[in-house]
């Protein structure tokens, strides 16, 4: 009866040592991640100036970008992903996605006329999507915590702070993207940045569609006056109430959206999965030299569809 108690209690004391251990490791992970990735700059290097300007550099935000209207959009696209601009990674990459790709669609496509202008179409499609959806997660991000930075704000402006103030302590306060858009928005501001014009910039940088209406709040207070701390009190209360009426839309529409993903991705799993289990399947289209046709007219009809479809159950709000 000793011994089982010993043993009971070494049990007991080495779960609360793991738990003890995990508990710490997992709230300093948690503190490392509630520091923004402006603020992880400026603890290495204090000199705002080259940290504003490295920040804009490896997200390709800077001044250059503007000067070229062919890339324009494609360059502010890439801008509002947030993803850092790493050349030995990006080839890295590349070259595997290629590679991976074209394995893919010689294992799919038997056709060497129909091959080459699908792998091209996939190195061109992937990369776009990788981004669009990488972009969509960080706007998604910060609007919903945009709310939360406008709170911020107000405690700091009702505590008698200017708006510089009250910006700059947003950034150091909150996590990304919105710590760092704001950190930017700070920096704009003390190097002689109008605010219009910051806020244009930030507009353009993150993409949130919320950002136009703060926009448009602290440009008319700034030339007609007001309550801000009450503008930015009933802006917050908008935000939290669009955010709240996009999450019942989606919930109510889920049903659809997934029947038009699966309707979109089943016929390319058909055709893998036919193409794995009976590979000569299809060898009786490809030779009757009528298979480019008809996968030229099933795609047009296809995209045609899910055009239909997504139109169906997506909802401007």
């Amino acid at each position: 009866m000793t011994l089982l108690l010993l043993y009971a209690a070494v049990f007991v004391a080495a779960l609360v040592s793991v738990e003890a251990l995990l508990r710490s490791y997992f709230r300093k992970y948690e503190r490392q991640r509630a520091v923004n990735h402006r603020l992880s700059l400026l603890d290495a290097s204090e000199d705002h100036l080259k940290t504003y300007r490295t920040m804009l550099k490896e997200r390709g935000a800077d001044d250059a970008w503007r000067s070229m209207p062919l890339a324009q959009r494609a360059r502010q696209f890439y801008v509002q992903s947030g993803v850092k601009f790493d050349a030995q990674r990006f080839a890295f990459y590349g070259i595997a996605g290629a590679v991976l790709a074209w394995l893919v669609v010689q294992f799919l496509v038997p056709s060497t006329l129909v091959r080459i202008p699908v792998f091209l179409l996939l190195c061109l499609l992937v990369p776009a999507i990788v981004v669009w959806c990488i972009r969509a997660n960080r706007i998604r991000k910060f609007t919903l915590k945009l709310p939360e930075a406008l709170d911020v704000a107000n405690r700091s402006l009702s505590a008698g702070h200017p708006l510089p103030a009250a910006i700059s302590l947003v950034a150091r306060e909150m996590p990304d993207p919105v710590g760092t858009e704001f950190g930017l928005l700070s920096d704009e501001l003390t190097y002689g940045t109008t605010l219009d014009d910051a806020l244009v910039n930030l507009s353009h940088r993150v993409g949130a569609e919320d950002l136009n209406l703060l926009a448009i709040a602290l440009s008319v207070q700034a030339g007609t006056g007001g309550n801000l701390v009450e503008i930015l009190q009933n802006l917050s209360k908008t935000l939290r109430d669009r955010t709240m009426l996009k999450a019942k839309v989606k919930s109510i529409s889920s049903e659809g959206r997934i029947t038009a993903i699966f309707m979109s991705v089943y016929p390319f799993l058909l055709y893998a999965m036919i193409k794995t289990l009976a590979p000569t399947y299809f060898d009786p289209v490809w030779a009757s030299g009528h298979g480019t046709t008809i996968v030229a007219v099933i795609v047009a009809v296809m995209t045609v569809g899910n055009i239909i479809l997504y139109k169906m159950v997506n909802f401007e709000y």
